[in-house]
């Protein structure tokens, strides 16, 4: 079995920022050649990290890549980007909406002369509908998509940029299926990704009241509460559902089944709750919140962290540490998974990267180089891609369309 399944595949990256640099970095992990284009000053985000100093950031989303600078501004740049494209197995974008139509670089145009191009777009609200031209970021998508509302976080921004990073790997996930599609028909495709679809898709409180609403005044009226946010309203918790204070830490402990309940009580000295009318069925535990955590948070309290996982492990309850950066960024279990890897860039050294979600039994992690440098690999990719030869590179640099 190949330990590289995507390689031999070419990726055209034109992407910026994250959405776009995660849906490639996904493709490189998995041995895809992806070429990473920027403007001879860098994208953004390079900018960005050169003004911060923070460069070494930058092989977070980029292992396995390899770069090129090449000014689409300049005609014959332009020019090499389209026949670039022509090589390319799958080119992903996430430009404002209309910007690759206007310089010639848009899906129908380009497969005209390359009809198995698999193109991947991704943008705030997809090719289609009456926000198609809206521009968006992470928090645009994430405010649309009720994600915000969901977290109860109207007056704060997302911690976490799950706007452009899963609408990225859901990216990934539609190039690999149009390349598995394109086997059978010989034809490549478009893949529209919206951010607002994806982060609403990922909104199971928004998707459940959806499905329940025509029965939703009777199941609030059963439990004596709002179902939207049943396990995620920070003013009414649940005692099977949360996170409780420790003497150096939090502990979240879940005991959603009657099982887990019961050898939850009983782990805790309590086994008088569960002939308890408040406790002794799942409605009463919702109807009885605040008294189930009253019971519960004094014996959390009077232990380490450590100590209640240790107990309650024991009894098969589902619990766990809240890990802060430094502890996450040092966990066994993580390390054990290779997913604290290294690349090393020769300048900067070794860079902590993260390693591959995605295991495939026959495909070990390989993380072969951090993130290009700009214009690291332009003359190696237009030998490899163009089979362009010394003169002619040396033409489009002193056109000034490569640096």
């Amino acid at each position: 079995m190949a330990t590289n399944v995507l390689e031999g595949v070419k990726i055209l990256d034109l992407s910026q920022f994250l959405s776009g640099p995660r849906c490639s970095q996904l493709l490189a992990m998995k041995g895809a050649d992806v070429v990473k284009i920027e403007p001879p000053q860098g994208e953004t985000m390079r900018l960005l990290a050169g003004f911060m100093r923070s460069e070494r950031m930058l092989s977070v989303l980029h292992q396995n890549k390899r770069g090129a600078a090449i000014d689409m501004k300049k005609p014959l740049g332009l020019e090499t980007v389209r026949r670039l494209a022509d090589k390319a197995d799958v080119l992903v974008e996430n430009f404002a909406p209309g910007l690759m139509k206007k310089i010639g670089l848009d899906y129908d145009t380009l497969k005209a002369s390359n009809p198995r191009l698999v193109y991947v777009s991704i943008s705030g609200f997809g090719a289609t509908g009456p926000h198609a031209d809206r521009l968006a970021f992470d928090i645009v998508s994430q405010a649309t998509a009720g994600i915000m509302s969901a977290y109860k976080m109207e007056d704060r921004t997302p911690k976490v940029y799950f706007g452009d990073l899963v609408s990225g790997a859901y990216a990934a996930l539609g190039a690999v299926e149009a390349l598995f599609c394109r086997e059978r028909t010989g034809e490549g495709m478009f893949v529209d990704i919206s951010m607002q679809d994806v982060m609403y898709f990922q909104n199971f409180s928004a998707l459940s009241e959806n499905a329940l609403s025509p029965v939703l005044g009777d199941i609030e009226k059963l439990i004596g509460r709002s179902m939207s946010n049943l396990l995620t309203d920070d003013d009414n918790p649940l005692p099977f559902w949360y996170s409780y204070k420790a003497k150096d830490g939090h502990v979240v402990i879940v005991a959603l089944t009657e099982r887990q309940w019961a050898d939850f009580m009983r782990a805790i000295g309590r086994p008088d709750a569960l002939t308890d009318s408040r406790f002794n069925n799942f409605v009463a535990r919702i109807r009885n919140a605040a008294e189930g955590i009253a019971m519960i948070a004094p014996w959390v309290a009077e232990r380490g962290v450590s100590e209640v996982v240790s107990i309650l492990e024991k009894s098969g309850i589902p619990c766990a540490p809240v890990l802060n950066f430094h502890q996450v960024n040092t966990d066994p279990q993580l390390a054990a998974r290779a997913m604290h890897a290294v690349a090393t860039d020769p300048v900067l050294g070794d860079i902590a990267v993260p390693g591959d979600p995605v295991k495939l039994s026959g495909c070990p992690p390989d993380i072969r180089s951090a993130c290009p440098r700009l214009g690291e690999h332009t003359d190696e990719i237009l030998r490899d891609w163009l089979g362009l030869g010394d003169d002619e590179i040396a033409g489009l640099r002193k056109a000034r369309a490569i640096i």
